[in-house]
């Protein structure tokens, strides 16, 4: 006698999704160089991708114009900046990491380059393991 045997499969999906924006405006934080934060407007490309744990990552890429915004106004005359950032998320810990690259001429004529980078790494109970950012001015 033959018997079958049916056993139940769940299948495992990830989703991902992309989004394009034009026109986004994104403050990357203190220029450190100068006075001011760095700030990146242009076209960004988000991608976001979720499987059935729950376990996420998303990113940003923008690429665009570059200024300095402060309290006494704009001090990059003219510029172009490329930045991108990542968050990755689980059940037990979640990452957050980025890098910016502006170059750009100040009021004076002076060129300035700007390179930034972080992590900030968070545990399940969302304590911060790690915390850094570097500047780096040219």
């Amino acid at each position: 006698m033959a018997a079958l045997l049916f056993l139940s499969v769940t299948a495992q999906a990830t989703t991902t999704d992309t989004f394009h924006a034009r026109g986004l405006t994104v403050d990357i934080g203190p220029a450190v160089c100068v006075p001011g934060d760095l700030v990146v407007t242009g076209n960004a490309v988000m991608h976001l991708t979720v499987n059935d744990a729950g376990d996420s990552w998303f990113t940003e890429t923008i690429e665009g114009s570059a200024t300095v915004s402060s309290a006494t106004g704009a001090t990059l005359r003219s510029g172009h900046a490329a930045a991108w950032f990542g968050l990755e998320d689980n059940n037990q810990n979640s990452v957050l990491h980025f890098t910016a690259n502006g170059n750009g001429t100040l009021a004076d004529g002076t060129m300035v380059g700007i390179h930034q980078e972080g992590q900030f790494t968070f545990n399940a109970n969302g304590v911060p393991v790690v915390t850094r950012v570097t500047s780096t001015c040219r």
